[in-house]
């Protein structure tokens, strides 16, 4: 049996608006390969990228023409029909991206009939019904996909019908999905007992040439050959606007140093990897562990670079915590505050956070000299414009005190979220538009009052940006860096430009 695990072309224009193309090693695709490797599986397994073309074309579809990012339909027609599955596993991370999985099953349907399509991910793992509900999905894959996919693909070799829970073939296999409104699988309890991603199976070199060419997901990717780490899946707390848990649930299961030091040295001596991204959605949960992230990290030799660009929490932190977090080699912390009014903190995002303990962060940051940047969120059910406003205000006033570089988010109903089920039960968003950031109407604001004050933001902040590039060396050298760093980016962006004329 041959196994083709497959990851689309990325649509980057939506609603006419250009959005950045952006390629990482699938890590996802690389653990479920390992694992089925670590098991034994006797069949033959690939894996194509349609990304790693790296074009950017128009596709026409019945919808329209779109702009896309990778190979274009025939090119993925003629690299899946040359592979010849038996079996194709997609791959689909984001929701605003699912037609195109949907396109590439059909694509799989057209040249190679007798192939079984299976996809996975956060947005099927939310809509497994409406999935396979698709003619063209034979299986859904809910959750963690590394034991169900070996399972499945044990039953498909046997000649079985699976029964196996969080894996749909048919409308009735919903009685193996839990009755939960959020987490409908069990999660893996030990992830260290699963191997480490089969980085052999791709070009590595390829993506790393991608992500120094621009390409990177990362608004500061300061390595030529950096890679993501994920060392806990899970995350027990609960804020609306968070997707994660139909995925990865809300238990928090972490990898030990001792996997953790294993994976790095892999890296290291196999794949001169010059840069950690630490892209957990809870890395500092219990900050013992995390104490002992940073004494392997201390041990390293020389020390790599590190950033946590997924954020970590605000709270938890001593002056001594960022110190050594700094000595070991940490470029930057994200800190996700969300929102600067305690209210909204509580009783909107429900994220257990006190506020006081975040400028706390903020103050030991700047004592060490540690770059710290900070997630917010604004426009969700809830809070009032005034509310709105002083998290605005609050931003502001961080950078300008403490040089914390704000990324101001604007709140998007991403399907398996409470915002998302809100937005849809008080009619606050047009369901007939793509998933995209501020889209929700209240009583309190529309999405025009929050452009108004998110374009009085960005206005701002280009102003702190620009004095405190003149006023501080060390923001002076970093925002050089931020600036050489997307020229690329630019140029590409003034080029299409001056052809539209």
């Amino acid at each position: 049996m041959k196994l083709l695990l497959c990851i689309p072309h990325q649509q980057i224009q939506f609603a006419g608006v250009n959005a950045r193309a952006q390629i990482s090693l699938p890590l996802g695709i690389l653990s479920m390969a390992a694992y089925l490797r670590e098991q034994n599986w006797p069949g033959e397994i690939d894996i194509y990228d349609a990304r790693l073309s790296a074009t950017i074309h128009e596709q026409h579809t019945p919808d329209g023409p779109i702009t896309v990012f990778g190979d274009d339909e025939q090119t993925m027609a003629e690299r899946i029909r040359a592979a010849q599955p038996d079996v194709v596993g997609i791959s689909n991370m984001f929701s605003a991206q699912f037609s195109r999985s949907e396109r590439l099953a059909e694509i799989v349907r057209e040249v190679c009939p007798q192939a079984i399509t299976v996809v996975g991910g956060p947005h099927v793992s939310v809509f497994p019904e409406q999935t396979l509900a698709h003619p063209a999905f034979d299986y859904v894959v809910v959750g963690e996909g590394e034991e169900r996919l070996y399972a499945l693909l044990q039953s498909i070799e046997q000649g079985e019908v699976p029964e196996i829970p969080g894996v749909l073939g048919r409308p009735e296999d919903t009685r193996l999905l839990r009755q939960h409104a959020k987490v409908k699988v069990d999660f893996i309890k030990s992830v260290d007992d699963l191997p480490l991603p089969a980085y052999d199976m791709v070009d590595v070199d390829r993506y790393f040439a991608l992500q120094a060419a621009g390409f990177s997901p990362r608004t500061r990717e300061w390595g030529k050959r950096a890679v993501t780490v994920i060392t806990s899946r899970g995350c027990p707390h609960r804020c609306t606007f968070c997707s994660i848990h139909a995925t990865m649930g809300y238990r928090w299961r972490a990898h030990s140093p001792d996997y953790v030091r294993r994976h790095l040295d892999l890296l290291r001596t196999t794949y001169r990897v010059d840069y950690l991204h630490f892209e957990d959605d809870n890395l500092t949960h219990d900050p013992a562990r995390f104490d002992e992230l940073l004494d392997m990290l201390l041990e390293q030799s020389p020390r790599l670079p590190w950033d946590t660009p997924n954020g970590v929490r605000g709270d938890t932190w001593t002056l001594e915590r960022v110190r050594r977090a700094k000595e070991s080699g940490c470029q930057y912390l994200a800190v996700a505050i969300e929102s600067a009014v305690q209210r909204v903190l509580d009783h909107v995002v429900r994220k257990r956070l006190d506020l006081s303990q975040v400028d706390n962060l903020m103050d030991y940051a700047n004592t060490v000299g540690l770059r710290l940047m900070a997630f917010y969120v604004v426009g969700l059910p809830g809070e009032t414009l005034k509310e709105i406003e002083t998290t605005f205000e609050f931003a502001i006033s961080r950078y300008r005190r403490f040089g914390v570089w704000p990324g101001m988010n604007l709140a998007t109903a991403l399907p398996g979220t409470e915002l998302h089920d809100i937005t849809v039960r008080e009619q606050l968003r047009d369901p007939s538009l793509p998933y995209a950031a501020n889209q929700i109407t209240t009583d309190e604001f529309s999405p025009q009052d929050i452009a108004v004050r998110y374009r009085q933001f960005q206005r701002q902040k280009l102003k702190v940006f620009v004095w405190r590039s003149l006023t501080h060396w060390r923001d002076f050298r970093e925002n050089l860096k931020l600036v050489w760093y997307y020229r690329g980016v630019a140029m590409r962006e003034l080029k299409k430009a001056l052809a539209r004329g």
